[in-house]
């Protein structure tokens, strides 16, 4: 299983859903699906934005469970 940490990336950084959607003009479905780890389907440059904005690596954003 996949595990994404954008709400963990997200609270560390005091980023809100709105703020997230705002800073990657997605609708709130795509971000609540990651906020909720409910993804189905993974688009590399939506992982690379997350990246960005979190100033993380690809390793600190998904984790294999």
């Amino acid at each position: 299983m996949i595990k994404f940490n954008v709400k963990e990336l997200m609270e560390k950084q005091n980023i809100t859903r709105y703020r997230l959607q705002k800073l990657t003009n997605w609708n709130y479905k795509r971000i609540n699906a990651y906020f909720f780890n409910k993804v189905i389907s993974v688009n590399i440059n939506e992982l690379e934005t997350l990246c960005d904005i979190f100033g993380c690596e690809l390793s600190e954003l998904i984790e294999r469970k």
